[in-house]
């Protein structure tokens, strides 16, 4: 496969694949690897190197995605209405149980891509001592106020909650953009106390946490403290969250899916970055947050099978795959 830029799609049509990468290792995709060239109707899309144009793609990405939910101010649907009330408020504890019982209503292939996403995890994990220290080795001054000021506000919900109350306030004459919005929130809430719960019911210890660090300490749920919550990724988690809600929200925008998707996996790498999270935690806070995301864009606008998340290895590294195939 031929590496591509950032924004520079295939013109020879495909999949759009998103590399999510875990190994600092060179990363390319095996010749003659399964899904290449199978649609005329696919884009092929790729992030390999996280810190070589961060400025730029941030740049580019927060300019894409802001205009372009000021164009969609001028799109009309026939959604019921939608707003912040009572039964918006209720749906919370519906949606919940939706979510939690959702395993039950798996068939082989989703358990198939769970038994994957745990088989690159494990690898992943492996690795976790050797991929933060790369990180470590390679940090900047300005790479860290990148990662402070422009990324990890993206996972906080600093500069994600309010971009949803601005699409929520383009959907005055539009209910659609309000039910993205109020989804996105609840997305964002929602996958933020999932984090939580996991983080203590593991305990593990973070980077920080140790000198030297070490990936492979975990207290499990009995030590009742605040301390010891690396796994997983509250960040990444919520990023994906919402990132799946804009994506399958707005699937015929397929640049908001392309951005969207940038700006969790920025949020997720710049975790290892900062020296909060091990690569693990990232990966499993992108597949929490994305389950989470994904099972309420089904609940709230009648799903979307456009998108497929699953892990990759690839020659010289490994990591996780966004499929996002064209209609």
């Amino acid at each position: 496969m031929q590496k591509i830029n950032l924004f520079a799609p295939n013109p020879k049509g495909g999949k759009l694949i998103f590399f999510t990468p875990f190994s600092h290792r060179d990363h390319h995709v095996k010749d003659g690897a399964k899904e290449e060239n199978q649609s005329p109707k696919r884009l092929y899309f790729q992030i390999f190197k996280y810190y070589k144009y961060p400025l730029r793609v941030l740049i580019v990405t927060i300019f894409i995605i802001f205009s372009l939910f000021l164009k969609l101010q001028s799109q009309t649907d026939s959604i019921s209405k939608v707003s912040f009330n009572k039964k918006y408020i209720v749906s919370y504890w519906h949606d919940t149980k939706t979510i939690v019982t959702e395993p039950a209503r798996w068939k082989g292939k989703q358990w198939g891509t769970l038994a994957a996403i745990a088989g690159a995890w494990a690898i992943t994990y492996v690795y976790d001592e050797e991929i933060y220290d790369f990180f470590q080795k390679n940090k900047t001054e300005t790479k860290d106020n990148i990662s402070k000021y422009l990324i990890e506000p993206w996972g906080s919900g600093l500069y994600s909650l309010p971009m949803l109350g601005i699409i929520y306030l383009t959907g005055r004459k539009n209910n659609h953009h309000r039910n993205v919005a109020l989804t996105g929130l609840k997305a964002f809430l929602l996958s933020g106390g999932a984090a939580v719960i996991t983080k203590h019911l593991f305990h593990r210890h973070r980077p920080s946490d140790n000198d030297p660090p070490n990936p492979y300490l975990w207290e499990g749920p009995f030590p009742f403290t605040t301390d010891y919550t690396s796994f997983p990724s509250g960040h990444t988690t919520t990023a994906f969250a919402v990132a799946s809600v804009l994506a399958q929200g707005y699937k015929d925008k397929i640049w908001i899916g392309i951005t969207s998707y940038s700006i969790a996996t920025l949020v997720g790498l710049s975790r290892i970055n900062d020296g909060k999270h091990w690569a693990t935690d990232v990966l499993a806070g992108a597949a929490l947050g994305a389950f989470i995301g994904t099972t309420l864009s089904k609940i709230n606008f009648d799903g979307n099978k456009n998108i497929k998340i699953s892990p990759t290895a690839f020659q010289g590294g490994y990591g996780m795959r966004i499929v996002y195939q064209l209609d």
